[in-house]
């Protein structure tokens, strides 16, 4: 019996050599995923991590977990940067592997934890997938781990969850038309900066008002007004405080590209060129930290959105440069984003190249580049179907509406404008006042302008009572306060369709509100500011006095017309846009061979 325990304690004291021995080597392993994880390199890492856990399995529970832990998170962070699906998966399955450490199936604190950790891999598989079956089931864990957490009084991880919530109710929220789960994760966000108070946990509350400054940007598409968007920007210079480019690259980068989104969004209804210059200057910050070797979706990411920065600069630079510059960053995106591995990813790049083809052809007059627009949305649709993406459906039918009405222009083919027109009433069949109310008018707009013009080569007088309703119930929503270009965009067709209503029916009697429309207009396009569009304008108030001295008005509305006339060709000059100067001239020449006749 002696001999036995003898032997017992030596192998005991071998068993506790060969257990130092592996936690020891184990922990070089997890210092060289440290390292790894330092320099992005998360995949090797991840393995790390992964040979760690092996030599831990048998020896120490508590590392175990912690280790198996680390390469679950190592593998969500490549798969997240990279679109490595395989890695993603490999994430959830470590997590699993976590679940079954937890004794007979306990529905504890650890459990929701991991669950939670695991639903994070699940919501980011589904957002690059058509179906949102995995981003259901990611909503239905999280609010799982938040009884649990609520159950434990454990604030920090039930703010985590609830960020989480928030985070998967905003890409449900993104593909309906219906904004009641925009509204739901705002509210969730809001909540969960209630138990993430800034002085205790500053980078968890700076991640909460970077994902509050995401669920504002996207509620802000179904509204009217620029209130969410002012919100969102706040959300997000306040993350920044925290997030700054030392203490925390990644995240400072990731902010920095959504609130240059923002600025896009905010410069466009603004018209203010200041503010979609500030968006170039962030989504090139971001760059810096977001590079193609190291993070090639993010990267891929920001330059289709610096594209948008550049596409929305152009309206203020008659070149094509800005233009050539946002086609050059979309290009570069679709390298990354094919259609078989990001096929969301790779529609939105085509909607966005679209429009770029589609300012490239207006600005040229060339079919060729229409055409390709065209091509571009027709391509997106292929992605964007009705059923599961009915709001990006309806996006892209608007846009090909306006690349069809100017195809017509350009080539002088009525059978685009009636294409337009069908495209239009697509978009309207999913763009609802009560629910989309911008998209709405906006399309109701497009709808306006597309009658206007088939109807001058139909010489209709009914589609052009049609164009003037249209564009009358859009301007119910696009007003000077909330949409100040679209608004005068709208007046500014009202009166085209009233001039041409009168001259169908050899009648002065609309004249007096089609320049109002056009006065009103003026409020926005100043000379100082877009001589250009004020140029038209003195054209189109031109052109209400000449018809006015052709009903009887005389030689005095015959002077103002010239008046007129002659303001718009030095607008045209100063803005340095000379193609309507020809034009105007012979404008003028036939009003003063009427004023002779007299």
């Amino acid at each position: 019996m002696g001999r036995v325990e003898q032997a017992s304690g030596v192998v005991d004291r071998a068993e506790d050599l060969v257990r130092q021995k592996r936690l020891a080597d184990a922990a070089i392993y997890a210092r060289r995923a440290d390292a790894s994880a330092l320099v992005f390199d998360y995949l090797s890492a991840a393995n790390d991590y992964g040979k760690a856990f092996s030599l831990v399995e048998k020896w120490d529970d508590r590392l175990r977990w912690n280790y198996k832990n680390q390469e679950a998170e190592a593998l969500n962070a490549h798969g997240n940067a990279t679109g490595d699906r395989q890695a993603l998966q490999r994430a959830i399955d470590a997590y699993r592997v976590i679940l079954n450490f937890i004794p007979n199936g306990e529905q504890n604190r650890d459990w929701a934890i991991t669950r939670n950790n695991m639903a994070v891999v699940l919501q980011t598989i589904g957002e690059r997938e058509r179906e949102t079956d995995r981003l259901e089931e990611a909503t239905k864990i999280f609010r799982d781990s938040l009884a649990v957490f609520e159950r434990e009084k454990d604030d920090i991880n039930w703010a985590a969850a609830q960020n989480n919530l928030a985070n998967v109710l905003l890409k449900i929220g993104e593909r309906e038309s219906d904004p009641k789960r925009l509204n739901e994760a705002v509210v969730a966000m809001r909540a969960t900066l209630e138990k993430r108070p800034r002085d205790k946990v500053p980078l968890d509350w700076a991640a909460s008002q970077s994902n509050l400054g995401l669920a504002l940007y996207a509620l802000s598409e179904r509204e009217p007004g620029d209130e969410r968007l002012t919100e969102a920007e706040a959300a997000y210079r306040l993350a920044l405080e925290e997030y700054t480019r030392e203490k925390a690259p990644v995240q400072w980068a990731m902010v920095q590209h959504n609130l240059g989104n923002t600025l896009v969004s905010l410069g466009t209804q603004r018209n203010d060129k200041a503010k979609i210059d500030e968006a170039a200057a962030a989504f090139r910050a971001a760059l810096e930290i977001r590079t193609r070797d190291t993070f090639p979706l993010s990267w891929a990411s920001s330059r289709l959105n610096l594209g948008n920065a550049l596409s929305s600069a152009a309206r203020f630079d008659l070149g094509t440069g800005l233009l050539e510059e946002a086609a050059a960053a979309y290009g570069d995106a679709l390298t990354i984003f094919t259609r078989q591995r990001f096929p969301t990813d790779w529609a939105s790049a085509e909607n966005n190249l679209g429009s770029i083809y589609q300012t490239l052809g207006q600005r040229t007059r060339d079919p060729a580049r229409l055409e390709q627009s065209a091509a571009a949305y027709r391509a997106a649709q292929r992605v964007y179907t009705k059923k599961e993406f009915p709001l990006d459906w309806a996006m892209t039918h608007y846009n090909l509406g306006n690349t069809l009405q100017l195809l017509g222009g350009v080539t002088d083919k009525p059978v685009h404008y009636e294409e337009a027109i069908e495209a239009y009433r697509d978009a309207l069949r999913e763009y609802k006042r009560e629910t989309t109310p911008r998209q709405w008018a906006l399309a109701q707009a497009g709808l306006g302008s597309a009658l206007q013009w088939l109807s001058m080569s139909e010489a209709d007088p009914g589609k052009l009572a049609g164009s003037i309703a249209a564009r009358r119930a859009a301007l119910e929503v696009l007003t000077f306060e909330t949409a100040p270009v679209d608004w005068a965009n709208a007046q500014n067709g009202i009166g085209m369709s009233l001039i041409n209503l009168g001259n169908l029916e050899r009648t002065g009697k609309y004249l007096d509100e089609a320049e109002a429309a056009f006065e009103a207009t003026l409020k926005l396009f100043t000379r100082e500011s877009q001589p250009m569009q004020w140029a038209f304008e003195q054209n189109n108030l031109g052109d209400v006095h000449w018809n006015r001295g052709s009903y009887g008005g005389g030689n005095a509305e015959y002077q103002k017309a010239i008046e007129f006339f002659e303001n718009a060709k030095q607008g045209f000059t100063e803005a340095g846009y000379t193609l309507p100067i020809p034009l105007t001239d012979r404008k003028i020449d036939l009003v003063k061979k009427q004023i002779a006749k007299k």
